[in-house]
Order: C-alpha cells, then structure tokens, then sequence
C-alpha cells in the first residue's frame, strides 16, 4: 500500500517538474502563484517592520538638543597687539669714576635713598690725589718766584744795557771827530751789540717765567678737579638701583660703580614690528599694560594696571630684527623697574555688537550663528569683525537681543529643537 503512494507520488512529482506535460504546467503555475504571494506577504511584513521603525526614528529625533544660550550684546572691540615690553626708570645714571685709583670706600647700598649734588657715593684714592694736589701747588709757588727772579735780572740787564748804550754813543760821536782809533770803536759797537742781545734774553725769560706760572697754575687746578672727582656725588635723585665695585678694588677712569634710578617717572618699552610702524603715533596712540605677576591675566584679558600714552617711536627701523622701540610713561603703584610687562597698544576701538567666539561656526565655507527661534535653533549667516577677549565683533546678520546658542551649537543643524539648560 505505501508503496503504491510512494509511486503515485513520484509520478505527480514528475508531472509537476515536466515542463512539456500540460497538466503539470497548469500545476507549476499554481504552485508559483502561491510562492509569489508568500513573496509578497514576507515583504509586506517586512515594510510594516520597517516603518514602525522610521516612526521610532522620528520620535527620538524630535528629542531637543541640550544647549545654552546667550544675548547679543554690545562691547568694546579693539584693533591690537599685544607685546612684552620692560618698565624701566626714564631719567637714571651709571656713576663712573671720573679718575683712576684704588676705591677707598662706598657710602651708599643697593636701595639706598640719595639726593642730588648732595650725597656722596664713593670715594677714590684721596691720599695719592691729595699729595699730587700739593706738589701741583708747590710747583707753582716755585713757578711764580722765578717770575720774580726773571724780572729783577731784566731790570739788571736793561741798566747795564742802558750804560752800554751811552758809552757806544759817546764812542760813535769821538770816533767821527777822530779822537779814538778804529779798534776801541768796534769794540765799544760790539758790547752795545752784546748788551742788547742780553737785553733780549732777559725779556724772553721773563715771559718764560709767567708762561711756567701758566703752566703750574693749570696743573694745580687739575689736582685739586681730581681730588673733587676722586669723591662720587650724586646726579640724580632716586635709589642706588646697582653696586658694581667694592672698596679696595682699582678702578679705571670711566668705570661704572653704581647705577641710580629716579623712581618718579617710569616708562614702558617694548618692540613691535615694523609692518605697525605708521599706525603708532606719539602722544595719541594708547597702550595698556599689564605687570607681570599683578593677578597673572594678560594685557589682552580682564584687567590693566595702567592705560601709557606713547610718547616715543624710534625714528628707524632696525633692518636686521625689522622691528622699532616704543616708550610710553606708567603711573601706577605695581610698576617696578626692571619688571616685565604685558603690553597691548590699542590702534583702534569701537562700539559694536559681539557674540562669544565659540558661538561662530563654520559652516559651507561661511559664519554662521545659531539663534533660538521658540524651541528651535535657526542658523543664520553672519559678518564678523575683530576679536577680544573671546568674543567676536559682528557687523552684519544679528541684532542687539537675539538669543544665540553658545554651547552645544556643534551638533544642530538649520531648525533642529533644542532644550535649553540652566546656566
């Protein structure tokens, strides 16, 4: 029995599988019309799977985005830059020894207060200047009694010269009227001659004499300035800045012994480069300064300790660093010199609306902002300007009040909702 539906089975499959029996075609078709629409339920499913899933989707994306926000305001903006400079005293001195020797002794520390043409520094090898003061003075004594002398030996000479030139008279006038010979006339011609020229000696030692009382004179009065300069005196009023040398030490003429600083009127100096050179003009241009160390915020950040009129801009560009000095005056009560400082010289300030600089993408190649429309963030396209302190100038795109995203701004998109946070 079973196998009799075994072969009746087969021959059906045959049928079925035969593709010239007619029959079997008829059931063939049969059999892929219910494949097909097995096909067909299976994608059907398939579809309803897929948009429960879509639905699914679009309800998570509809989550707001956590941001913060902020207002368009208006702010200072500056066209700047910020440098290092050196707060340095503007009148101060280096005391040299004016004279050479060997330093007797310094009167004064570092910081000490001094006053000047009033306090005394230092003083030089006084004894060996001292004793040359002297023997510069007793040279000149010396020189000024040989003037006496040199006078008293020309009115010798001139009397005797006086004498000689009666007789050479009274010779001359005998020898034309014949009463001496030929020889005691020469004779008498060559004393007058001799007496003159003796004369003459006396006068010239005379002035020698006076020109050696010069002379000594002018040796005392370098004596007795080595001896004033052997002992430093005070320029400038202010503090000894710097002690160079110390006592027992030789020093030359030209030296540096200590250094004074008047500490009323201290300046700013810093280098900019060269490309800022006609953009500085003295006694307009404002720099604002920073001491180093007065808080730690920069020049270009929240504070400044002092706002420096520039008074100075070199009148040449160093061509090998291709940069040029500026100096402005700092009053303020943190300046010390010596210290550095921050500096920012301000070209130019102005008024304008600004947004927080992490509030500007980029997006497409332009700036653009996120404003809060109801729950939705909206970008729009905006003109930025300059940028301090993290903010960023805009010229054109907002207006003073709109809200803006400031954090979270990187993952909308153009209308995406967001949900604000608490600040």
């Amino acid at each position: 029995m079973n196998m009799k539906i075994n072969r009746e089975t087969r021959e059906t499959r045959e049928k079925i599988l035969n593709p010239n029996n007619k029959s079997s075609f008829r059931v063939f078709r049969v059999f892929r019309g219910f494949k097909n629409v097995a096909f067909c339920i299976f994608i059907s499913a398939l579809a309803l799977s897929g948009c429960s899933r879509k639905q699914t989707e679009t309800i998570v994306t509809e989550v707001g985005l956590p941001v913060r926000v902020t207002k368009v305001e208006s702010r200072t903006f500056e066209n700047r830059i910020a440098v290092q400079g050196t707060i340095q005293a503007k009148n101060f001195a280096n005391i040299a020894a004016r004279v050479g020797g060997t330093l007797d002794d310094v009167f004064v520390d570092e910081g000490d207060i001094v006053e000047a043409d009033k306090t005394a520094l230092f003083q030089i090898d006084s004894t060996t200047l001292n004793n040359a003061w002297t023997v510069a003075e007793q040279q000149w004594k010396v020189a000024k009694a040989s003037v006496e002398v040199a006078n008293a030996n020309l009115e010798r000479t001139e009397a005797e010269a006086a004498k000689v030139a009666r007789d050479f008279e009274r010779f001359e006038r005998l020898h034309k009227e014949g009463r001496v010979s030929d020889n005691e006339f020469e004779q008498r011609e060559v004393q007058y001659q001799q007496s003159q020229a003796g004369l003459a000696v006396a006068k010239a030692q005379v002035v020698l004499a006076n020109a050696q009382v010069e002379q000594t004179s002018a040796a005392v009065a370098i004596a007795q300035k080595n001896v004033e300069d052997s002992t430093g005196i005070a320029p400038v009023s202010g503090f000894v800045a710097a002690r160079y040398r110390e006592p027992g030490e030789f020093v030359g003429a030209g030296a540096t012994v200590l250094r004074i600083e008047d500490p009323s009127f201290l300046e700013v100096a810093a280098f900019l480069p060269a490309q800022y050179y006609d953009n500085v003009i003295p006694g307009k241009t404002q720099a604002r300064v920073v001491m180093q160390g007065s808080g730690g915020l920069r020049a270009s950040e929240q504070r400044q300790d002092a706002v420096a009129t520039i008074s100075f801009r070199s009148p040449s560009i160093n061509p090998v660093l291709r940069t040029f000095e500026i100096k402005g005056r700092v009053d303020s009560d943190k300046a010390v010199s010596g210290a550095m400082a921050d500096v920012s010289i301000i070209f130019e300030s102005r008024e304008s609306m600004g947004v927080p600089s992490a509030a500007v993408l980029v997006r497409g190649g332009k700036n653009v902002v996120f404003v809060l429309n109801g729950n939705r963030a909206v970008q729009k396209e905006v003109t930025t300007g300059l940028a301090n302190n993290h903010w960023t100038e805009i010229l054109s795109g907002l207006s003073l009040g709109d809200t803006i995203v400031t954090e979270g701004q990187t993952l909308l998109n153009d209308g995406s909702l967001v949900n604000l946070l608490e600040r």
